[in-house]
């Protein structure tokens, strides 16, 4: 039996050689039982593609598991960590610092849209949108130019809610979730409300969130600081409010469609703790506002204010070919919470962009060819700002204006093998203002950074038989790496220098991408088993004072997924993700990547049981093994940052959702067995405010009605 086109897929549908001057990488696949063999994602080639005919790794969570994963932890770092292979543990906190897709960092994208602030890096990329306005999440797993400016590790692309395909759709949903170890104050309020439909040539989608968090509490019933990370904020005792608001017209005999989305999400924290600034118990505890020093107190609450717009065509015949093109905006702003004896600080982004893409048919070379061709336009001005004493900034404004241009041909090669190759040439001109004074205490005078890349990928499927892909891509990624932090840390401490910022210029990160993998579509089983290579120049890791410090690395590893129908009503699967790192000095010395760049072993597994149609459960593990690369010592000794050993600990979750009266009830418990335990990345950092415990069981309860 050729099990793809059970599936809905052509096994050996002519593809091919792809040149991509912009789009970089353009290969993916999909492993998540939940995507299915027939999922068309158009994360991998900006094109719909189904996931079998790319030569790269790529995970789709569509929206059940989206659902299945946000009852028991609405994180969207938690939900990934729990789906992706490759994807660091989660951070259990409104961050990603530290959480690293094959140990690089990655670009996440709304509907294509950037969300990541690469000249000043926030770190809330997965946090500028609820969960409930998401329809999909496609993950490209390794390095990436497909949508540029800055994806070293890959990409994270969230498509928003689609319209269904009925008159009026409409989804209530009502919840709370507590700590069984401290009931008291550790409620949080949860409400969502969906609408949607399709009349005639028009569709629609609105869809709401407001969540009311309590304080978060570990498995002894201790109270976790509501920032777990230092500064890099939480979610506890924290209000957020979610809203998509998406319509769209097909006319011209549906050749042609316009669309207009607007995403808003607002997460601010208002709590009445902080950090303590040294260990107890082996622990960072929380400290009440009211005992704390009298400068930890926040000027302005700490918190993420993000707005996305977009305005989308697309027509399906331009003298044969197909067009699509995008307008969009952005504007993020994100205030950290405040450090005893700091400035408290906040990161201001505002984007304007277009993307456009073009495939253009070519029968004269060979049937099935094709081009696909574009460019992409991006400005970002992106303000750091500081509250307090004389309020000037230690990180110079800093505005990007970057223009690619992309070419991508696909040619078939006979029926059993697809290649993909291309590149993308990318002009990026960054302008900075003057610093007068940075964190070291030198002057960064302003100027103007110019940077010109081309960047290459090819990739070949190899369909083996009815069951069996091989594949193999080589990609390349850049990014400007935190550009803004380099010219705040310039020059050495004290020393009263004035440096240029053009002395930067060549502070950038490009990144050479290789990966062979293979997949394999059984009747019941479907698995796949990838290893990957990267190296780079002027790779960005920590030094003890937090300071950026750039290095040639290396990174490698392997990832492996399985998912076995054992019958009708059970389900099983997993995955297993490795990797590790080195970097090299100007005199060739090798040293191990930090755990901010890499994690540890990460095992997942899961067992699905439906004992009827309307009562679905599910029993989900996640180990994360032990990483000792370094002697760096305790984190009460504040040296050593990222280098803290990894112990093992195994997170359990579960999950019951069965009819009630005219909708269904939902039982979730988090962490099941009430764990005690430090994230990997609290217990990398290695210091002694941001050394907290993770949180332990909670329960969730949630009624949902359609009508």
């Amino acid at each position: 039996m050729n099990t793809r086109a059970a599936a809905g897929i052509t096994p050996f549908t002519p593809l091919g050689l792809a040149l991509a001057i912009a789009a970089g990488p353009a290969q993916a696949q999909t492993e998540t039982p939940e995507a299915g063999l027939d999922a068309v994602v158009v994360s991998g080639t900006r094109t719909e593609t189904p996931v079998s005919e790319i030569a790269r790794s790529i995970t789709v969570v569509d929206r059940q598991a989206i659902e299945e994963q946000a009852a028991m932890d609405r994180n969207l770092s938690s939900i990934l960590a729990n789906t992706v292979p490759g994807l660091a543990p989660s951070t259990e906190a409104v961050t990603n610092f530290g959480q690293t897709l094959r140990g690089r960092s990655f670009l996440v994208l709304i509907d294509g849209i950037p969300q990541s602030t690469p000249l000043r890096d926030a770190s809330r990329d997965l946090n500028t949108i609820a969960p409930s306005s998401i329809e999909r999440i496609e993950v490209i797993r390794g390095g990436t130019a497909v949508y540029g400016f800055g994806a070293a590790g890959g990409a994270v692309n969230i498509i928003t809610r689609e319209a269904a395909d009925t008159r009026f759709e409409a989804k209530s949903r009502v919840g709370t979730r507590f700590s069984t170890e401290h009931f008291d104050d550790s409620q949080d309020y949860e409400l969502e409300q969906h609408f949607s439909g399709r009349q005639g040539n028009w569709d629609y989608v609105v869809s709401g969130s407001f969540v009311n968090r309590g304080g978060r509490f570990d498995a002894e019933g201790e109270r976790i600081p509501p920032d777990p990370l230092g500064t890099q904020g939480g979610f506890a005792d924290s209000r957020e409010y979610g809203l998509l608001a998406k319509t769209g017209y097909d006319f011209d005999g549906g050749r042609q469609r316009v669309e207009v989305m607007v995403n808003h999400l607002d997460n601010e924290q208002d709590s009445d703790y902080t950090f303590a600034q040294s260990l107890e118990d082996g622990r960072t505890p929380a400290l009440p506002l009211s005992e704390a020093p009298a400068d930890s107190r926040p000027i302005a609450d700490p918190g993420t204010e993000n707005t996305t717009a977009s305005v989308s065509y697309r027509h399906a015949d331009v003298l044969g070919s197909s067009v699509r093109a995008k307008a969009y905006y952005g504007d993020l702003s994100v205030i950290f919470p405040k450090f005893p004896g700091f400035k408290q600080g906040e990161i201001a982004s505002e984007k304007l962009g277009a993307r456009t893409t073009v495939d253009t048919p070519l029968p004269a070379l060979q049937q099935g060819a094709k081009i696909t061709w574009g460019a992409d336009y991006l400005t970002d001005e992106t303000t750091p700002e500081r509250f307090g004493g004389d309020g000037r900034s230690d990180t110079p404004a800093m505005d990007q204006s970057a223009l690619a241009g992309f070419a991508e041909l696909e040619l078939p090669v006979g029926e059993r093998a697809l290649l993909r190759g291309g590149l993308r040439h990318e002009r990026i001109s960054v302008d900075t203002e003057t610093v007068a004074e940075n964190v070291n205490g030198n002057t960064v005078r302003g100027g103007t950074l110019d940077y010109d890349e081309t960047l290459f990928n090819i990739g070949a499927v190899f369909f083996a038989n009815d069951s069996v892909d091989l594949f193999a891509s080589f990609s390349q990624g850049f990014s400007l790496a935190d550009l803004g932090r380099v010219l705040r840390d310039a020059g050495s401490f004290g020393a009263g220098e004035t440096l240029d910022a053009e002395d930067f210029e060549s502070d950038a990160e490009k990144v050479d991408n290789y990966e062979v993998g293979v997949r394999y579509y059984g009747s019941r089983l479907q698995a796949s088993a990838a290893v990957f290579y990267s190296d780079s120049d002027g790779g960005a890791t920590f030094d003890d004072d937090l300071r950026i410090r750039k290095f040639s690395e290396e990174v490698w590893g392997v990832e492996a997924t399985a998912d076995y129908v054992v019958s009708g009503r059970w389900h099983v699967g997993g995955t297993a993700s490795w990797a590790d790192g080195q970097r090299r000095n100007a005199s060739g010395d090798k040293t191990r990547l930090d755990g901010t760049r890499i994690a540890p072993l990460k095992l997942t597994a899961y067992v699905e049981h439906r004992p009827r149609e309307d009562w679905r459960n599910r029993l989900q593990v996640m180990h994360v093994g032990n990483r000792d690369k370094f002697d760096a010592g305790s984190p009460s000794d504040s040296t050593g940052f990222g280098l803290g050993e990894v112990e093992r600990y195994t997170l359990v979750s579960a999950q019951s959702r069965f009819s009630l009266g005219p909708g269904a009830m939902v039982v979730s418990v988090n962490n099941l067995l009430n764990e005690d335990y430090h994230p990997a990345i609290n217990q990398a950092f290695n210091i002694p405010t941001a050394f907290a415990k993770g949180p332990g069981r909670s329960v969730g309860l949630a009624y949902e009605i359609d009508w």
